[in-house]
């Protein structure tokens, strides 16, 4: 465990790297969400039932504050997924199922889950760039 000089060193060394953090981050957040977007399209295009919302299968960035997810100030975030409205408005019954079947696509937290230890590796490399 870190004792309160080390943590401040590191305190001081994050507020340093300042605003190059995001140039950094920005380009990891879009391969990982690009990453996920392709696992999740590999795996609606595989459903013989499904397929067809393979193409609403997309992702979009958001930046700041106010966001679901809870992300502060200067927090970067994707939100990746079907778009709703057709023919994307069929995904929760892929997912999840329904009254009449469905439910026969992976859950998108399994391709979440996969990209986590890439992601966070790529971050740690950004970090440690930034500050030796």
């Amino acid at each position: 465990m870190a004792d309160s000089d080390e943590l401040r060193a590191f305190s001081k060394d994050l507020t340093a790297a300042g605003s190059g953090i995001a140039s950094k981050v920005l380009p990891v957040v879009h391969k990982g969400a690009g990453k996920i977007k392709a696992q999740l399209r590999r795996e609606m295009q595989s459903s013989n039932h499904f397929k067809g919302i393979t193409r609403s299968i997309d992702y979009s960035m958001k930046f700041g504050t106010g966001s679901r997810a809870g992300g502060g100030a200067g927090a970067i975030e994707a939100e990746i997924g079907p778009r709703k409205g057709k023919p994307g408005s069929l995904a929760n019954i892929a997912y999840f199922g329904g009254a009449r079947g469905g439910g026969t696509v992976p859950d998108p937290k399994l391709a979440l889950e996969a990209e986590i230890p890439h992601f966070e590796k790529a971050l740690g490399d950004v970090l440690e760039g930034l500050l030796e």
